[in-house]
């Protein structure tokens, strides 16, 4: 018997409100670290905006429970094709999509939105790209239970952060653990893409290719500006750090409530026991 129920109920956060008022234009499938900010950037600079980032499913939080639906309808129950319309819970004010939403649904994309191009931005340094998850979305490839954990069940924001990715959304993803597999899902999920015979529909491309390929396979004029330089680790795991902070004082405010309410309850019920 599953939980979900009890935690959309307990943990719910507004839905976000998405409406799909432009059809959706480009599909960048490629995985997390694979130049996916910089490529996000540069289809705003070219008037693909907005693109959906993972950040914007993490800062704030308000599309996780969203998406962990859409994980869940791919995961458990009877076999089921997710649709444009599920997509567009999370998805319906963007023309473009990158990360790892995107890489996780890839197929699935690809098949809802037929009329949009697909990217397949890859990192032809394989060692670089695992160093560059385990420094960033590494921090979602562990689930102990700690301190941390114990926080996470008094807090929406935090619980769907941690059931979403940390629980869900990285297993699957990466077959169990990034650390251990990482690599061959790198791999596997390129090739995966490579194989379905996509035509033109397709470009393969880097972060290092710049705007030529990226211009000609849109049909857009080449920019005079720099390609845009992404977004380094540092500026990564500061950018989380702000936000879960504010999450992590309101999960403690509340197991201060929460804790301070149960002894006064404990005590009014011990007093009237011994009454």
């Amino acid at each position: 018997m599953t939980l979900d129920p009890l935690y959309h109920t307990l943990y719910n956060l507004p839905s976000p409100s998405q409406k799909r008022t432009q059809p959706m234009q480009v599909l960048a499938v490629g995985i997390s670290r694979s130049g996916t900010e910089s490529l996000r950037e540069a289809l705003h600079t070219l008037g693909i905006n907005h693109t959906h980032h993972g950040f914007d499913t993490i800062l704030p939080p308000s599309s996780l429970q969203a998406t962990y639906r859409l994980l869940q309808k791919k995961y458990t129950g009877p076999p089921t094709t997710l649709t444009a319309t599920d997509f567009d819970t999370v998805l319906g004010s963007c023309v473009g999509v990158t990360d790892l939403i995107a890489a996780e649904f890839a197929l699935e994309l690809i098949a809802a939105y037929p009329d949009a191009k697909v990217i397949l931005n890859v990192r032809r340094d394989l060692d670089g790209w695992y160093k560059s998850m385990q420094l960033t979305m590494g921090y979602f490839d562990r689930n102990p239970v700690d301190w941390d954990w114990c926080k996470s069940w008094f807090c929406a924001e935090l619980f769907w952060i941690r059931q979403c990715m940390c629980r869900t959304m990285m297993p699957r993803f990466f077959r169990g653990s990034f650390e251990s597999n990482g690599r061959w899902v790198y791999e596997s999920h390129v090739a995966a893409i490579r194989g379905l015979g996509l035509g033109e529909r397709l470009l393969e491309w880097s972060v290092e290719d710049g705007w030529e390929p990226l211009c000609s396979f849109l049909g857009k004029e080449v920019p005079g500006c720099e390609f845009p330089s992404g977004n380094p680790p540092k500026a990564w795991a500061e950018r989380i750090a702000r936000t879960m902070e504010v999450h992590h004082r309101r999960a403690l405010r509340n197991m201060v409530v929460f804790f301070a309410g149960l002894g006064v309850a404990l005590g009014v019920l011990g007093a009237w026991l011994v009454y």
